[in-house]
């Protein structure tokens, strides 16, 4: 009788010992869900995941394929668009890019097939030497008396009526100055006093000729695919132009090699920050590790702000482990797809960072006893430990499915990994 009583007991202690784990299970999942922080949904569109405000926002996309990134690109473009706000789309070929500006009418295209660029549209003489003189300068060094040769071709084409395009400074002959002052003055251009000043200024700056223009030659041969020939004739646009006007513009650089077109253009954003003007600069796969100057310019905090895009963010920065902390220090949205390095990924779940986990590990023993009879006894248990675990470990971010995303709103905390449809 006591047998059966202490078994009946022991069936008992078991079942409550059994539900109160089942509870306990329960109650430590949902602590670990709540503590990870991920809402799933089955299904977000891109006009949620990028609403119109966000059109101000430091974004990064990266990971995915071409098509993933494109949706994505498409809704933030629409979204610059339709606040009005000014964006310079830097790429190298993204045709995708240049079809999707013209077929919805979002702006202007500078490529391969619609040469309407020119750097100087809309510049002031102060604005064409600071670009000139900070275009890399530690290869022309060009001093500041080279300040007086610019002054001199500025002064010849407003006094022939012409403006002052990129195109007419790289096409002007240089080696002869002289002539063309002396030219301007037989054709009643210029006045004598105005020739004595130009010569004064040639005098002043003669020694830096022969670098300016070599810089105009090799400036030219670096943007010689969007170009505009006749800038009056396409109503050409520059950086600034298009920032001024509240324009969209996308620059096709062709390479990131192309280190002279990158820093005239960066130069450019420079003095439109400067004058405190506001814009967006997307930039779709552009080398930034190493372009000082482009990187400074995505890390810096003004006015405008930053959309990065790129099937794999980390190696687009060389790995280097210092751009890429200073690049995300300023992003406040993050979009992650599929990612094949288990480098990267394993850098993007370091950056999202970590929880407090509650594992629970599970215990049992049991054994053959004898008494007055023969019987089987089990004792199970389990144990609860604490530790450190990724929100999004790299493996989650190895397998996202095509169109699946990790969004990660750096200040809010907030995580969503959803479907983008």
């Amino acid at each position: 009788m006591s047998n059966q009583n202490d078994s009946g007991g022991g069936c008992l202690l078991f079942l409550v010992n059994w539900i109160g784990d089942i509870i306990q299970n329960r109650r430590i999942r949902k602590y670990n869900k709540l503590s990870r922080g991920v809402d799933e949904y089955e299904s977000i569109t891109t006009d949620v995941l990028f609403p119109p405000e966000s059109c101000e926002d430091n974004i990064i996309v990266s990971g995915g394929d071409v098509r993933d990134r494109l949706k994505f690109t498409e809704q933030m473009l629409k979204n610059a668009h339709g606040q009005n706000r000014a964006m310079i789309i830097l790429h190298l070929g993204n045709g995708n890019i240049e079809r999707m500006i013209t077929h919805h009418n979002f702006g202007r295209v500078a490529g391969n097939q619609s040469k309407i660029f020119d750097a100087f549209t809309s510049f002031e003489l102060q604005e064409i030497c600071q670009v000139v003189f900070d275009t890399q300068k530690s290869k022309y060094d060009i001093k500041p008396a080279g300040r007086y040769i610019l002054q001199i071709v500025y002064d010849l084409l407003a006094a022939r009526k012409a403006r002052p395009y990129f195109a007419n400074y790289a096409n002007f002959t240089y080696h002869q100055i002289p002539k063309q002052i002396n030219d301007a003055l037989t054709q009643g251009v210029i006045t004598q006093d105005q020739a004595d000043d130009l010569n004064s200024l040639l005098m002043m700056g003669q020694s830096e000729i022969a670098k300016i223009d070599t810089f105009f030659y090799d400036m030219r041969a670096q943007m010689g695919h969007i170009a505009a020939d006749n800038p009056s004739a396409v109503k050409a646009s520059s950086v600034l132009s298009a920032i001024k006007k509240g324009q969209m513009l996308s620059v096709d650089l062709s390479s990131s090699a192309n280190v002279m077109l990158v820093e005239l253009v960066v130069n450019t954003l420079t003095i439109a920050m400067s004058r405190g003007y506001e814009f967006s600069l997307f930039v779709d796969d552009v080398a930034i590790a190493n372009n000082e100057l482009l990187k400074n310019v995505l890390c810096q905090k003004s006015g405008h702000n930053n959309i990065i895009c790129s099937k794999d963010l980390f190696s687009l920065l060389g790995g280097k482990e210092d751009v890429f902390s200073t690049v995300m220090g300023v992003a406040e949205k993050t979009i992650l797809l599929s990612h094949g390095s288990h480098l990267s990924c394993e850098k993007w779940s370091k950056y999202i960072g970590e929880y407090d986990k509650i594992d629970v590990s599970h215990n049992r023993s049991g054994g053959w006893f004898a008494s007055s009879r023969w019987g089987y006894t089990t004792n199970q248990g389990q144990t609860m430990t604490d530790k450190r675990e990724y929100k999004i470990k790299p493996e989650q971010i190895n397998r996202l499915q095509p169109g699946e995303i990790i969004a990660y709103d750096n200040q809010t905390g907030s995580l969503i990994q959803a479907l983008v449809v």
